[in-house]
């Protein structure tokens, strides 16, 4: 995209209804990979909102048919600048005080899965494909996901996802508790704010107080797996079986992995 065309499609934009909802709807076309510019700007519209008195609860959506496929990895991630890291601003967006309710309407794959499930509550399209790629690409999951899957599938249910890297349809990830509830492909936004205006029905200092509470632990194991995550990602980005896991997507065929 260029400069021109991304100031007349910004990345992000922000509309704050009189409900007390604020719809985040970000655009990256034509699969919303994320960078860390893109992650920064959601946590700082999140903080923002969460610094006055009209926002109550978050809608975090995306433009297209793609949620959020992660980041662009055969292209150069955009993961770091100006001496910070994605999963610094990521961080941030987890810390921000709101309630957010994530419409996915496609695709939330990788890093994009993260992002999904940093939010409180996930309405899904059955159409919706949810998947921890990672180790079909070589590398360690991220976007402390090794937090928050299990915390809302289970540790068996997670290992299986982060093992095999498999899609998981809508309808799965509802039972599996990916997804809290299943909408209409074309009614996903707008049971998302239904339940965002919910929330924000209750009362704002309350919400805010039991979130802390509730999230509080979530919070800090994050922000120690995320150091991890990079860690290990950082490392193993240094490897074939990486070379090779970029290479397979590339060309749409399997990975033929060495263990080195």
């Amino acid at each position: 995209m260029t400069e021109q065309e991304h100031a007349a499609h910004p990345e992000l934009t922000v509309e704050l209804g009189d409900d007390h909802v604020a719809t985040l709807e970000f655009s990256r076309p034509p699969h919303n990979y994320f960078s860390l510019g893109l992650i920064t700007q959601i946590a700082e519209a999140c903080e923002e909102l969460g610094a006055g008195r009209g926002c109550r609860a978050i809608v975090l959506c995306s433009a297209g048919r793609v949620f959020c496929a992660g980041a662009d990895f055969g292209s150069g991630p955009q993961l770091t600048g100006d001496g910070l890291h994605l999963y610094d601003a990521a961080a941030r967006l987890f810390e921000q005080p709101l309630p957010i309710v994530a419409a996915i309407q496609g695709a939330a794959i990788g890093g994009g899965l993260g992002l999904a499930m940093a939010a409180d509550f996930r309405i899904a399209s059955p159409l919706a494909r949810f998947a921890a790629n990672f180790a079909l690409l070589g590398i360690h999951q991220g976007f402390g996901l090794t937090v928050t899957l299990p915390a809302a599938i289970g540790q068996q249910a997670a290992l299986d996802l982060l093992y095999t890297g498999r899609r998981v349809t809508g309808e799965e990830a509802l039972a599996l508790g990916l997804a809290d509830e299943l909408a209409e492909p074309d009614k996903v936004r707008d049971q998302a704010r239904a339940l965002a205006a919910r929330i924000a029905a209750s009362a704002p200092l309350a919400i805010r107080s039991i979130r802390e509470t509730m999230r509080a632990p979530l919070v800090s194991q994050v922000r120690s797996a995320m150091a991890r995550e990079r860690g290990e990602q950082e490392r193993l980005m240094h490897t074939s079986d990486w070379r090779e896991g970029l290479a397979a997507v590339r060309d749409r065929r399997a990975a033929n992995f060495a263990g080195e």
